[in-house]
Formats: structure tokens, C-alpha cells, sequence
């Protein structure tokens, strides 16, 4: 104990001559000393005051331009832009500009009537109240996808009027109704046309309507619409006084709509790049297009004449079925006859259904009836798909007709042909030594791909022909399986494989020209 007092006082005293002797006291400082330590104060005091800059000149989106704000909103869904709110007090109205309102209330399924209701309320209700938070500043698309009626014209018209008071550059309506063929147009919403013609400056830019019914007339304008889509759309009125006043438009769809017997459009449609009528009940078909790079029909074989569309590089034609008992190259006969405003094209799509009761085979397809009027300068790429109803496909000749027509596109480069024979007849025809038909020499044709080929007459002889004029040919490749879209799978069974792999090799020798088989799986 006595030890540790000891210690104790040793220590306090060594503790005194410490802070009597060594202690540090400013005026013990040189001169110097006491403006160095008033330069480190001020230095801190000045990084104090740029860091409080710094964070009051800190990145905040609600300080970003409007349209950088509507470009970093697009990049998310409605829901997770609605979600932004909660992250920040200066983000709870963000959303409401958000730029691209898609809804869709549409059901693909069965369902009970009471369930469907509910739905539908719902739906409305969801449309109603983010309309109403919606600012309507920076609208792009305005998009209602349901299955709402003329009933509901109180409802959509609302809807319209949010739309064409954020002048959204972008309108697609889509009221998809269960339409039968009879069509209960009756019913259908009057989609109000005048309610973005008559704007003092006009802003729609896009307009997609599907299962509406349109009032067109002269009097409404869209002079910066570049994009009208009208799907199974009831038209009353003046379509083409509608047209005349687009002066902007670029593309341009009609499909499956009614009212209109005949498209013919007297005036230009300067800046029009695509076109495609399909399934349409008309007469005839008449544009004045010099610009259209891009044309798609789809209906009955009429007269169709698209004046000085030189521009044209790829046309395809979708002809419906057509019964043919004598006449069997009308189709293509049509297109080299009676369609010489697609002959500058370079790529020709050719969709044809052929129902024939023919039952006898006829060596009249050798001879064309009568010279194409026109030629295909530019074609470097055709695709012809046929689809044929037949009793006994060794009977058909019609497909043979192709040969003739290679003559007048000279400079074609690769040739698809898509064959699908319905038929409960289909065996192998085993030719003879071969005709020679004289066609004269294609100098330029390299490729040929031949789908469904499953050694009939017709397909034989056809084949024969090609190899016979094509001089140049470096690829020719036949397929057993029918690659037509949409075709039955019982199609491709029963293929005779083996015959026709002993075919190809007789083929090849005799024109000394590689001929590949697709293997079936």
C-alpha cells in the first residue's frame, strides 16, 4: 500500500513540472505562428461556404427542360412513373406529365357478364381519374384500347377532348368489338374528325382508328398528319376530300372498311412513301403517288393504277381466291397486263389462291395468250406463293405459266417460289425424256428456292424450264416441306423423300447443275 501512495505521488509530480515547463500557450508562439493559424480558419471557412453552394446548386429533374423530363419518363412504365411521388415532395406531381397514356381494357378471354361489367367500370374509372391528375402538358400518345360502344359517347368524347386539349401528337383508338360480317355498324362510335381538323394549329401527327365510324368531309384538315391507319372503320362521307387535305401524309392504310366502293383519288399525295388497301370492297383503285416506295393489296384482282410512281422499290400483291376452270395464268397475266405501275419495282411479292376443277392436263400453258405490255427493268428479287385446290395436282398446269413471264423481268436475280397443294391425290409424277419449250436465255437469274416441291407435272416441267434458260444459275434448291404461312402440319406427311432425292440427282446430271434437297425432319 505504502508502494502504491508512492508511485501515486510520484507521478502528480512529474504531471506539475510537465505543465508548468512544456505546456503549449499561444504567446510562447513565434511572431508568424498566430497568422498561420488565422489562414487555416479562413480555409476552412471557405470550404464550409462551397460545400453549402454545392448542395444548394445540386441536380434536381423538376430543374431539367420539360422535354427532358418527358424523354426520362418515357423510359418507365405508367405505374413506376406514378411511383416516382413517393421518393420526394418535389416529385409528387412529375408524373402528371407523363408522356405517353396507353390504356387497354380489352379482354381476350371468356367471361360472365357480371365480371365483364366490373371490369368495364373499373376501366373507366382508371382512365377518368388519371386524366383528371394528368397536366396535359408534353402529351405525346393518347392510346384507348376497350370494347366500348356508341352507348358510351359521353365516355370517349371526354376522352377525345383531354386528348385534343394536350394536343397529344399521337391518337389510336381501338374500340374492338366482336364485328360479324353483317356488321353491326350501327353501333359503332362516331369518332369525331372535326375535333382535331378544326384546331387553329394542328398538332397530330399520327391518327390509328380501329372499329369507329368517321364523318370525312373537305372541310377538315390534318396538315401535319403523317400516319392514318383505318381498320374495319365504317366511312360516311368524303374519304378523298379528307386525302386532299393531308398534305403531309407519308402512310396510309386502309383495311377492311366500309362505305367506300371505289378508291379514287384525283389528286397528288406528293410525300405518300406507303400504301396498303387490303380486304377492301371496292372497284377499282386509283393514286396519283410519285413518291411511294412501298405498295400492298390484299382483295379481288380489279384495275389498279398508281400513277408516277417511278419511286417504287417493293410491291406485294395478295389476290383472294379465284376459281379457274380454263384461264389458268389470269393472275399473272394480271400483274403483267393490267398493273404496269409496278413494273419499276425490285422486290414483287406475289400471294395467289387458285381453285380449279381443271382435270385434264392442258399444253396451252406453253403459249402465252398474249405479250406483257410491260417489263419488270428492276425486279432483282420475286417471290411467288400459291396456294391450290385441286382434285389431282399432276392435272394443274397453271404454275408453269410462271416460265413464260421470267422472260420479261431480265433482270432478275432470286426467284422463291412457295407451292401448297390441297389435294387428296399426291403422287409423283415420273416424266419422260423431257420437253424442250425454247424459252430464251435469263442471263442474270443466280438463285431459285422452291418450296413444297413434291415432284408434280407441273413443278417438274416448271423446274425444267428454269434450268434450261438459266445460263448463270449457281444455287437451285427444292424443299418437300410446304413452307406456306399458316399451312396444315398434315401437309408435310407422307413426303416421298426418296423419290424425290433420285429425281434431283437425274435432274442435276442431265442439266449438269447442282441441285440441293432439304432434308424433312
Amino acid at each position: 500500500m505504502e508502494n502504491t501512495m508512492a508511485a501515486k505521488r510520484s507521478w502528480m509530480e512529474h504531471h506539475r513540472v510537465l505543465s508548468d515547463d512544456s505546456s503549449f500557450h499561444m504567446e510562447d508562439l513565434p511572431e508568424q505562428q498566430p497568422q498561420l493559424m488565422e489562414n487555416v480558419a479562413v480555409a476552412k471557412r471557405s470550404r464550409l461556404e462551397q460545400h453549402r453552394t454545392l448542395s444548394d446548386n445540386s441536380f434536381r429533374v423538376e430543374d431539367l427542360p420539360e422535354e427532358i423530363q418527358s424523354l426520362l419518363l418515357s423510359l418507365l412504365s405508367l405505374k413506376e412513373a406514378a411511383s416516382t411521388s413517393i421518393v420526394s415532395r418535389n416529385w409528387r406531381k412529375l408524373w402528371t406529365r407523363y408522356p405517353n397514356l396507353c390504356f387497354d381494357g380489352s379482354k381476350d378471354g371468356p367471361a360472365d357478364m357480371d365480371s365483364v361489367k366490373i371490369e368495364r367500370m373499373k376501366f373507366i374509372d382508371t382512365v377518368n381519374s388519371i386524366i383528371q391528375q394528368h397536366s396535359g402538358i408534353g402529351l405525346n400518345k393518347f392510346s384507348i384500347r376497350c370494347n366500348l360502344l356508341k352507348d358510351d359517347s359521353d365516355i370517349l368524347d371526354r376522352w377525345i377532348r383531354f386528348a385534343t386539349a394536350s394536343k397529344a401528337k399521337i391518337i389510336d383508338m381501338n374500340l374492338c368489338t366482336n364485328r360479324n360480317n353483317k356488321g353491326p355498324t350501327k353501333h359503332l362510335y362516331d369518332f369525331p374528325l372535326e375535333a382535331f381538323g378544326d384546331q387553329d394549329i394542328p398538332f397530330i401527327q399520327c391518327l390509328f382508328l380501329n372499329n369507329v365510324s368517321i364523318k370525312p368531309h373537305s372541310d377538315i384538315g390534318f396538315t401535319k398528319l403523317r400516319s392514318l391507319h383505318l381498320h374495319c372503320v365504317q366511312i360516311i362521307g368524303d374519304l378523298s376530300g379528307l386525302l386532299f387535305n393531308c398534305s403531309s401524309l407519308e402512310d396510309l392504310e386502309v383495311f377492311a372498311c366500309l362505305g367506300v366502293t371505289a378508291l379514287n383519288i384525283p389528286h397528288q399525295l406528293n410525300k405518300l412513301r406507303h400504301l396498303l388497301i387490303c380486304n377492301m370492297r371496292i372497284q377499282m383503285l386509283e393514286f396519283h403517288v410519285p413518291g411511294l416506295s412501298h405498295f400492298e393489296y390484299k382483295g379481288t384482282m380489279i384495275p389498279i393504277m398508281l400513277h408516277g410512281c417511278s419511286k417504287l422499290q417493293k410491291a406485294t400483291l395478295n389476290f383472294h381466291q379465284t376459281w379457274l376452270e380454263e384461264d389458268n395464268n389470269k393472275v399473272l397475266g394480271h400483274v403483267f397486263h393490267g398493273i404496269p405501275s409496278v413494273s419499276a419495282v425490285e422486290v414483287l411479292n406475289l400471294l395467289v389462291d387458285i381453285c380449279t376443277k381443271q382435270s385434264v392436263w392442258s399444253s396451252q400453258v406453253h403459249t402465252l395468250t398474249a405479250r406483257p405490255t410491260i417489263m419488270f427493268m428492276n425486279l432483282k428479287h420475286l417471290t411467288y406463293e400459291i396456294l391450290i385446290f385441286t382434285k389431282d395436282p399432276n392435272s394443274h398446269s397453271g404454275v408453269l405459266q410462271l416460265a413464260q413471264y421470267l422472260a420479261f423481268a431480265p433482270q432478275l436475280e432470286t426467284l422463291e417460289l412457295h407451292m401448297l397443294y390441297h389435294s387428296t391425290h399426291c403422287r409423283c409424277w415420273h416424266e419422260g425424256a423431257g420437253v424442250s419449250y425454247g424459252h430464251m436465255p435469263h442471263h442474270h437469274l443466280k438463285m431459285v428456292y422452291m418450296s413444297g416441291f413434291r415432284c408434280y407435272r407441273a413443278q417438274v416441267e416448271l423446274l425444267f424450264a428454269i434450268l434450261e434458260m438459266g445460263d448463270e444459275l449457281e444455287h437451285v434448291t427444292i424443299d418437300p416441306m410446304t413452307r406456306v404461312p399458316y399451312s396444315p402440319d398434315l401437309m408435310n406427311l407422307g413426303i416421298p423423300e426418296d423419290e424425290i432425292c433420285q429425281w434431283a440427282n437425274r435432274t442435276s446430271q442431265r442439266f449438269g447443275k447442282a441441285i440441293s434437297v432439304v432434308k424433312p425432319p
